[in-house]
């Protein structure tokens, strides 16, 4: 909820209501206008500035080159609201060193009954809110308006000398549930007047023409010290707010009650210090527009808010920015800032889906996966032979029992072959001749395995054997450790995380290949996808690999899904560093490093900042006495000549200076 009033006060002139209104919404915005005085708005993640007085102020001075805004040509033409007229000071408000918090009071007194305008009433009505003919109506209100709590109170038994903001200390036995420690609270004298951090609505003083002590207050979210009773007390966007919001209030007492202001004040935290900056024009062009000339540039940063000095060629920004805008904090954040006003503030964060073909699709890349997680913890890749002899030992390894072999027809050379039914056959042979000649065997393959004798009927599996040595020998453990199920274990941890599953399941079940103890199905969300488990010694001995402990696994990758394909990221690739130019300058321990850079410099025609010292020597070939600094100066091409010319021309330039001043260069 952003006051109409607020919103001029920031653009320093009127704002058509219609044109805001279009604007959000071309921005893709919610926005509606409550009251002709009030505009509400719900902006989009990557346009939440739009969501704060000032950068929707700034919006609103981007859209019209940075200067006052000036209603459409179908409105009726209005002359600029006056400033807010400054608050009386005199109301003497103390508050303790180092409070995460601030408070902004005001003294008011009304002639008689409030009586708020029609719009104004008829939306705290609709909010629930009691109309109550006094300062609390008018409190209200600016809450609504501005999300700053307000609170009030009749000053006639109040020491309004002894006004401070202070903590609360421990509890004691005569208020055993008095606040927290650390609350904020605000006294008067001895009284609490009020516990900061509770949205308690301003109290009804009588308006009959007594004093009424109005006020709010401003939290700091990182030390605010939440009520127990409710949510966390954050509140306000800097201390300045509930300045702001008592400023408000005292122009609706002025305005809508007839009344007067006596006296104003605050005290606690202060807005931060604005933050200088001194970025590159060259590099917020290169990230902007590198057409864009300095004037232009200078316009756009004042628009978004910062306070920028007059440019000049070839010497870096100076940009002030507000302690209101804590994310304009470097080169990139100014960049952007200028890039959404001038007119970029929708650009996509990804590509569009591209025409030309189709994406990864959720089988390969899951296979590519499994692959990149299979290699990255040692594992190596093999491909075995897809035929096998009808009467080979280990064919039948890993097929499902009920399954009809597929036999090959036709040439007499392949009528003893038939079709693998699974990939641990060809896996476990390559593992047992790895066995005998390393002693170690880690190896996996992706591969597919046919379903029936159908044309194309085939299912992608990833199967995995852990035997042998793993680890070296070493004063802890003198002969080699060996695989075991936890190394397989880990292994399927690693697959689940690469198919996008947190963790696969291991079920206890028999398998013919696996010893009775160490035989299991893997599921995932109680689907069986694959087994695992350690060889029988009956198969290992098939495996020439008996008395070995051999780890296997294999998983159906058609039943275990995939992880889901992206569309491809944007990545702006790195612009090439500028060129540069070393230096070897031997001075006296006296001249200071500083007096070298910049007549490195000032010779190399460069800016200062670009030059720097790499390296310090000192002793050695180095005389006694005398430091030898290694300089790098950067520079930018001024000329379209050789860059080789130009590096020499500079350099030698560096050193004739360095020899005129009786340095050593090289």
């Amino acid at each position: 909820m952003i006051p109409l009033a607020w919103l001029e006060q920031e653009c320093g002139g009127p704002v058509d209501p219609a044109a805001l209104l279009d604007h959000l919404h071309e921005s893709g915005a919610r926005a509606g206008l409550h009251a002709d005085r009030v505009v509400e708005v719900l902006p989009p993640p990557e346009l939440a500035h739009l969501g704060s007085v000032r950068g929707l102020a700034a919006e609103v001075r981007a859209r019209n080159a940075a200067g006052p805004t000036a209603p459409q040509r179908s409105a009726p033409q209005r002359s600029a609201p006056p400033r807010s007229v400054p608050l009386p000071d005199g109301l003497a408000l103390t508050a303790e060193d180092g409070l995460p918090g601030r408070v902004a009071a005001a003294l008011v007194r009304l002639p008689g009954e409030v009586r708020l305008p029609g719009a104004a009433a008829d939306r705290l009505r609709a909010a629930g809110v009691p109309l109550t003919g006094t300062v609390a109506d008018l409190a209200a209100y600016v809450g609504f308006e501005t999300g700053q709590p307000l609170g009030a109170a009749d000053a006639g038994g109040l020491d309004l000398t002894g006004l401070r903001l202070g903590s609360a200390g421990p509890a004691g036995p005569a208020d055993p549930a008095g606040p927290p420690p650390g609350t904020l609270l605000l006294r008067a004298g001895g009284r609490t007047v009020a516990v900061l951090g509770r949205d308690a609505p301003a109290t009804a003083v009588p308006a009959d023409g007594r004093d009424t002590l109005v006020w709010a207050w401003w939290l700091d979210p990182a030390a605010a010290h939440p009520d127990p009773d409710g949510p966390p007390a954050v509140r306000g966007h800097d201390p300045g707010s509930c300045d702001r919001a008592v400023a408000r209030l005292a122009e609706l007492v002025t305005d809508w009650a007839g009344g007067t202001v006596t006296a104003a004040g605050g005290a606690g935290a202060s807005a931060p210090a604005p933050s200088v900056l001194r970025p590159d024009p060259a590099e917020l062009r290169r990230l902007v527009d590198p057409d864009l000339d300095l004037a232009t540039l200078a316009a756009l940063l004042t628009a978004g808010g910062a306070v920028v000095a007059p440019p000049e060629e070839g010497r870096p920004l100076h940009v002030t920015v507000p302690a209101a805008r804590p994310d304009l904090d470097g080169v990139p954040a100014l960049a952007g800032e200028a890039a959404r006003v001038r007119g970029y503030p929708t650009l996509p964060r990804r590509l569009p889906p591209s025409a030309a073909g189709p994406w990864p699709d959720r089988a390969r890349l899951l296979r590519r996966g499994l692959t990149t997680a299979a290699l990255r913890r040692g594992l190596q890749q093999v491909t075995t032979p897809v035929l096998l002899r009808a009467g080979e030992p280990l064919g039948a390894v890993g097929t499902a029992p009920a399954a009809e072999p597929v036999t090959v027809h036709g040439r007499a050379g392949l009528r003893a072959m038939r079709v693998r039914g699974s990939l641990l056959p060809g896996l476990l042979d390559v593992a047992g001749r790895a066995l005998r000649r390393a002693g170690a065997a880690h190896v996996f393959e992706v591969g597919q395995v046919p379903r029936s004798a159908g044309l194309g009927d085939e299912s992608w599996r990833f199967a995995a054997v852990l035997a042998g040595a793993v680890a070296p020998p070493s004063l802890v453990e003198p002969r080699p450790r060996t695989s075991g199920f936890a190394d397989l274990n880990g292994l399927l941890r690693t697959a689940a995380a690469a198919a996008d599953h947190e963790a696969f399941e291991l079920t206890p079940e028999p398998h013919a290949e696996f010893a009775a103890d160490a035989s299991f199905t893997v599921r995932v969300r109680g689907a069986a996808v694959g087994r695992a488990g350690i060889l029988s010694e009956e198969t290992a001995a098939l495996a020439d690999a008996a008395g070995e402990r051999v780890c296997c696994a294999e998983l159906d990758l058609d039943l275990l899904g995939g992880p889901v394909p992206l569309p491809p990221t944007v990545r702006i690739p790195d612009p090439l560093p500028p060129p540069a130019f070393n230096v070897s300058v031997v001075v006296p321990e006296a001249v200071s490093a500083g007096e070298v850079l910049r007549a490195v410099a000032r010779a190399g025609g460069t800016e200062e900042w670009r030059v720097a010292v790499k390296d310090l020597l000192q002793g050695g070939q180095v005389p006694p006495g005398h430091l030898s600094l290694t300089v790098r100066a950067e520079f930018l091409r001024t000329d379209d000549g050789p860059l080789r010319e130009d590096r020499r021309r500079r350099r030698e330039a560096v050193l004739r200076e360095l020899a005129d001043r009786g340095w050593s260069g090289r």
